[in-house]
């Protein structure tokens, strides 16, 4: 790999596409694979949920903080931080902290990287079956307290995928948080193949999806055969923010799962068209909530299956 390749410049991003606060001291964290394509491995807007006093507490407030759909955000942790004290800077409780991080061991460490919940409770992972009225009725909160922190309930629900912000909730007696927060999604092994060729951060995050990282204009391909679908709110995805989406696609396959392929540069395929595995349906860019000018990736979603590229 030369210093100068689309891999080595993809190594110098975090995921999402921005900058790392420090190379040095972050080098350890990258975790991933560099692949090539087609190789079968073995809500309206909403706006970043940090309080003021967040802000304030950082020296470089926006450099360890990742947006994500649904009002979660990614928190890069800073020296001194501990649990508690980045549950007071968003003014949340310790508990909620560790129900969305079950892998934390009671500490934190510089340059990890936690999940933020918009408000004290629970991140719960939708599962086919579930209603607003039997989630609110098992965790014993409103259901117009579900719909205020999660704009795209509708669409989670109907996907059976996704997390849902459940304010207020606790933790069910004889439940972990493991459980609660992962999805109950069918491996489809060999099914889908990678989209696009690069740095595959590998990292699960919102809307089972993992980031591709390589240079603007590198070819996507569909990582399965299906058709080229509309978006319930979006439309063809071609223009607009789209949520922090940017320019996308869209495909159902014929066993009924979803995929999308978001942030392109370019669309080369049209509504109704049907694409076998491993057609060019654009190229990767930086539209939407990318990061930054330096963010191109493609973050690939699967919808009502796990996503086979996801390594940690």
């Amino acid at each position: 790999m030369t210093p100068g390749s689309a891999v080595s410049r993809a190594l110098s991003m975090q995921e999402g596409g921005g900058p790392l606060s420090d190379p040095t001291e972050d080098a350890g964290m990258l975790v991933g694979t560099v692949v090539a394509p087609n190789v079968a491995p073995d809500a309206d807007e909403v706006p970043l949920a940090v309080t003021e006093s967040a802000l304030v507490a950082q020296a470089n407030p926006l450099t360890n903080l990742i947006p994500m759909r649904g009002g979660l955000t990614k928190y890069r942790v800073r020296s001194g931080d501990t649990i508690s004290k980045i549950a007071t800077q968003f003014n949340i409780s310790v508990d909620t902290i560790k129900w969305a991080n079950p892998d934390l061991k009671g500490s934190v460490r510089k340059g990890q990287e936690i999940t933020i919940l918009p408000v004290t409770g629970l991140a719960y992972a939708v599962h086919d079956g579930d209603s607003l009225e039997s989630i609110a009725a098992r965790f014993q909160i409103g259901a117009d307290a579900i719909k205020q922190y999660n704009q795209d309930y509708q669409e989670l629900l109907a996907s059976h995928d996704g997390l849902l912000v459940l304010p207020g909730a606790k933790l069910p007696k004889g439940v972990s948080a493991a459980d609660l927060a992962n999805p109950s999604l069918p491996d489809l092994k060999n099914y889908f193949t990678l989209p696009a060729s690069g740095w595959n951060w590998g990292e699960l995050h919102e809307h089972n999806a993992v980031d591709i990282a390589n240079q603007c204009g590198t070819p996507v391909h569909a990582s399965a055969e299906g058709v080229v679908v509309p978006d319930e709110r979006y439309g063809d995805g071609t223009t607009g923010w789209n949520d922090g989406y940017g320019t996308f696609v869209l495909v159902e396959h014929p066993n009924g799962t979803r995929t999308r392929y978001a942030h392109l540069e370019k669309v080369s395929v049209s509504l109704g068209d049907y694409l076998k595995q491993g057609d060019t349906l654009g190229e990767i860019g930086n539209t939407g909530n990318t990061h930054g000018p330096t963010g191109c990736h493609v973050h690939f979603e699967v919808y009502g299956a796990k996503n086979p590229f996801a390594i940690r």
